[in-house]
């Protein structure tokens, strides 16, 4: 993976400079220790910022950030043309480039350790049109079917998909916990941290979740979806533009039914299929029409793509 370069605004460095002032009289390991949790909160400051955008689709799939005038709050769009003009008759992840009938290296194998025997292949619509993306399996593990009694629960492993053993601690035996948010857990029971941090609990873990016992999730964007991105489709949020997508709106069947006469003027503008929106602009598509149970907005907030938003009624 990408090793993740942070820009901390210049406030934020101020304020760190007067804390190491404030330090000068404490012990030498009580300042580093202290150093090391205000940088910890800045970085978590920075990267839960309140932007508005589809910030985990588009850093997944390679697109590149715009900031107005240089300034690096949230993006005003994002520049997906490396994306948009990739080869159809290849597949792409994490960088790297496949060939029909190629399987995922190990390396990438292993950031997505609940799909199995993934393989880019080559496929044909009834249009004669060439569809090129990754198949696989999905894992099934023991514990989705079998639900273990107290005192048993089942251990996971940081990288694991499934649990790797069934633990029933003797009685009175003391078994390990952690703590993280009011919540405590035992030795090897896994636990979520937002959208994309998956931890485990381990004598090692400190109650940091920036921590070497959890790891960061993906939305699996590139394996799964990249036929609807590359169609310029709309990702269906629930409640908030946030987490990963598992719903979008195809443009070829969810047709258009109205787009607001006017948006932002900008330089950048968004896609639905074949229609283009500029900044601002909403569109009611048939699929929101036929809802009795949710009110679904869709807009041009972060281009190039349209974002829907359902949230129940």
């Amino acid at each position: 993976m990408h090793p993740v370069i942070v820009n901390l605004p210049v406030l934020q460095y101020s304020s760190l400079y007067v804390y190491q002032l404030k330090l000068k009289m404490i012990s030498f390991e009580t300042r580093k220790l202290l150093l090391k949790l205000i940088l910890v909160s800045l970085y978590v400051n920075y990267i839960t910022a309140d932007c508005e955008s589809n910030k985990q689709l588009y850093s997944e799939i390679g697109c590149k950030p715009i900031y107005h005038d240089g300034s690096s709050n949230c993006p005003v769009a994002y520049d997906c043309e490396n994306v948009f003009t990739r080869s159809t008759n290849k597949c792409y992840l994490n960088g790297n480039v496949y060939e029909p009938l190629a399987s995922l290296s190990k390396t990438d194998a292993a950031l997505n350790p609940c799909l199995a025997a993934c393989f880019c292949q080559e496929t044909h619509t009834y249009d004669n049109k060439t569809v090129t993306k990754f198949t696989c399996a999905n894992v099934e593990c023991p514990s989705y079917f079998k639900h273990l009694r107290e005192p048993c629960y089942y251990q996971y492993s940081k990288d694991s998909c499934c649990e790797v053993k069934k633990y029933c601690p003797e009685e009175k035996a003391i078994v390990h916990e952690c703590t993280y948010n009011g919540n405590t857990y035992k030795n090897g029971e896994r636990f979520h941290v937002g959208d994309f941090l998956q931890c485990v609990c381990t004598p090692e873990f400190d109650g940091n979740a920036i921590d070497k016992s959890c790891r960061k999730l993906g939305c699996k964007y590139e394996i799964l979806y990249m036929e609807n991105i590359l169609k310029r489709n709309a990702p269906v949020y629930f409640e908030k533009v946030d987490g990963c997508v598992n719903e979008w709106y195809d443009a070829k069947y969810n047709t258009v039914v109205e787009i607001t006469p006017s948006g932002k003027s900008s330089n950048y503008e968004c896609k639905y299929g074949d229609h283009s929106l500029s900044l601002g602009q909403q569109l009611t598509i048939t699929q929101q029409t036929d809802s009795d149970t949710y009110n679904t907005t869709c807009s041009c907030n972060i281009p190039p793509l349209v974002t829907c938003v359902k949230v129940r009624k």
